[in-house]
């Protein structure tokens, strides 16, 4: 096999579980770029109907978001927006378009906070729900099917780890940036300390990035603005006015990092390093802060997290 990045035949197998089935998964660790990947890659036809039909049901067990899950995302939503704010200068009115949309929580919010947002979500339920539930422009479909648009800024949220062809993906997103757009990512983030080791690896993940991985995966057409990986992997993008003719992979140095950051992965660094101790008592806490508003409808719940903002 080759690595879908580098295209090196270097590449490292090793056996791991899917975290929801306890499945055998072997995954392979490219030894030139650094980037984490499934080593049996589905085809693009699995893919495609996965996504449009059993992702949301295997990991939410429901074919729209319920009130707890509608929370947890207008807060998170809230947060990358209160990020943006403070990365990025944008005008009211620019035009964002988020992939993966989910239940529309993130473009709900976008448009409270002065963008003209669009989202696109491959599940049939989750995008009649938003739709339905928000009033706003949540498209069924992935992003082949935009075409003959430009935006201000794209946004993919635990998105690109799911995408079979990674560097395809940053040619298609460059070409619907205007001159000086942003891209704005989160992905899992493979150095992290505060995953659980029982909760890294899925069979939906067809990649694991880390900042060294994704600075290569993304550096034809984008430059870094601003990147975060104490927990997860976030990175707001510039777009490059002439893509570069070549990646830029990660150093040897960077190589070392990251091999050394692999073998630390464990219990002790989770617990310890990465706050897990600490987790019981913050799920109680949140636990708490979603019965609050389970009686609530979905645009409720959003209009209670954004109001203090809006002021």
């Amino acid at each position: 096999m080759e690595c879908k990045l580098c295209g090196s035949t270097l590449l490292t197998v090793r056996p791991c579980k899917d975290a929801k089935t306890q499945e055998m998964m072997p995954i392979a660790d490219c030894q030139r770029c650094s980037l984490v990947q499934q080593a049996e890659m589905p085809s693009t036809e699995a893919l495609q109907i996965y996504y449009s039909h059993h992702y949301r049901t295997d990991y939410k067990s429901a074919y729209e978001p319920k009130p707890k899950y509608v929370y947890r995302a207008g807060r998170t939503a809230l947060d990358r927006l209160q990020c943006l704010q403070k990365a990025l200068d944008l005008p009211t009115g620019s035009r964002l378009l988020y992939v993966g949309a989910g239940g529309g929580e993130f473009v709900c919010m976008a448009n409270k906070f002065g963008f003209h947002a669009i989202g696109i979500e491959p599940n049939q339920g989750y995008s009649t729900f938003a739709r339905n539930a928000y009033d706003c422009e949540i498209r069924t479909g992935s992003l082949e099917d935009v075409r003959d648009e430009r935006f201000d800024l794209i946004s993919l949220f635990h998105v690109l780890e799911h995408m079979a062809e990674p560097t395809e993906v940053m040619r298609k997103l460059h070409s619907l940036l205007n001159p000086k757009g942003y891209l704005f990512l989160e992905v899992p983030n493979i150095w992290q300390k505060d995953a659980s080791p029982h909760n890294i690896y899925f069979k939906a993940h067809l990649y694991y990035y880390s900042r060294a991985s994704l600075t290569a995966l993304t550096s034809p057409y984008f430059e870094t603005v601003w990147m975060e990986d104490e927990g997860n992997l976030m990175a707001i993008l510039r777009k490059r006015d002439t893509p570069l003719a070549a990646h830029q992979y990660p150093t040897a140095a960077d190589l070392s990092h990251h091999a050394q950051r692999m073998a630390r992965k464990g219990w002790s660094e989770y617990l310890f390093e990465g706050g897990g101790w600490k987790k019981p008592w913050q799920r109680l806490q949140r636990s708490q802060q979603e019965q609050a508003v389970a009686h609530l409808s979905a645009a409720q719940i959003l209009e209670r997290l954004a109001a203090p903002h809006l002021r």
